[in-house]
């Protein structure tokens, strides 16, 4: 069964033609809730550990993917505190 999702928006980027190759659309994924196409990543994840009972998620990344990630374990009441203090263990 899939999880139920956490979803603050995202997958609504809206196809933009490119005036310089006609005929052809790409998706303008700033209209995603952090504005990163890293929002479809993080929704299946962090859906995915909250609906098997995980408290906290956990990425390694000092971009998009990490803020793409807190928004949505913020979103599904998973983040309980963050370091930026730029530790990562080994």
């Amino acid at each position: 069964m899939l999880p139920a999702p956490v979803s603050p928006g995202e997958g609504g980027a809206p196809p933009v033609p490119l005036r310089h190759l006609p005929g052809v659309r790409i998706n303008d994924e700033r209209a995603n809730p952090t504005g990163s196409f890293k929002d479809r990543m993080a929704s299946p994840a962090v859906s995915w550990a909250r609906d098997r009972g995980f408290g906290t998620v956990a990425v390694a990344s000092t971009g998009h993917a990490a803020v793409s990630t807190a928004a949505y374990a913020a979103a599904a009441w998973a983040v309980r505190h963050g370091r930026d203090d730029g530790y990562a263990p080994s």
